[in-house]
């Protein structure tokens, strides 16, 4: 499958521990919290800085609804676009308390790759509607019965980031299970322990370090191939992110962070 993941850093498998026995920290996001990463790639001996990639967190209405709106964007720096050009915008909106998608799209450019989806989820009858059209596949749809613990790509970076990982062992699997190109994937990330970590400012934090399951797709290539490092801490915030890509390896570091006070 060709499915692009420029932007979702931070993504089937048997699971150490179940479901239910995973612990959630919910409700510790707000409405304005921004996060930028600067990516670099590796070249050589030397690390380039070659692209970046934004989230943030806005308040809308879905049918009458209180909710969150996820909006994600990336791209590589006008200076790299020859090597390969990266345009990719992700959003979502969820529920405000424990971030389950109501509407995901995403419409990606990745060298000659360009990929659209859409998906609308429907708890009532436990199924999702999608759309998907891409440069190798015409426009389809499909319908794809889903659960609760369904999420889609970007709404699942905060399910993520929500974990209470004070329950985890080290190696513990997490289930994440995703909505992408009109199927579903049971993804994973696996819980690595405590780490020390440093950015480029030299500054040190103490975080949590998982791997996660990635989609095969333009530049990943599927499995553990991307590590993040989250402060350990209420704000979970993601202070370095590495993978292996199709070309070399990439890491991104937080560049800058706001939220909004309580």
């Amino acid at each position: 499958m060709k499915k692009a993941s420029f932007i979702i850093l931070i993504l089937c498998c048997s699971v150490k521990i179940s479901t239910a026995q995973i612990e959630y920290n919910y409700g510790k996001f707000r409405s304005g919290e921004l996060i930028k990463l600067d990516i670099y790639y590796n070249w050589g001996f030397i690390w380039l800085n070659a692209g970046w990639a934004k989230f943030e967190i806005k308040d809308t209405i879905w049918n009458n609804t209180p909710s969150f709106h996820f909006y994600s964007t990336g791209a590589t720096n006008p200076g790299y676009d020859w090597f390969f050009k990266v345009r990719d915008t992700y959003e979502a909106i969820s529920e405000p308390n424990e971030y389950r998608p109501y509407w995901f799209r995403c419409n990606t450019h990745e060298g000659s790759y360009w990929d659209k989806e859409e998906a609308t989820f429907n708890y009532t009858d436990s199924i999702a509607i999608t759309h998907t059209e891409n440069a190798k596949r015409p426009f389809s749809t499909d319908t794809i019965k889903i659960n609760y613990q369904i999420t889609d790509l970007l709404s699942a970076i905060y399910v993520c980031r929500s974990v209470n990982f004070s329950k985890l062992k080290v190696d513990d699997k997490v289930p994440v299970p995703v909505v992408v190109s009109n199927k579903l994937y049971n993804l994973h990330f696996r819980y690595l322990g405590k780490e020390t970590i440093e950015n480029r400012q030299n500054e040190k934090f103490e975080c949590r370090k998982f791997a996660v399951m990635m989609v095969n797709g333009t530049i990943f290539s599927g499995g553990e191939d991307l590590v993040a490092w989250i402060t350990d801490d209420d704000e979970s915030k993601p202070i370095l992110v590495q993978a292996k890509i199709a070309v070399g390896s990439i890491k991104a570091y937080l560049s800058e962070y706001k939220k909004e006070k309580n």
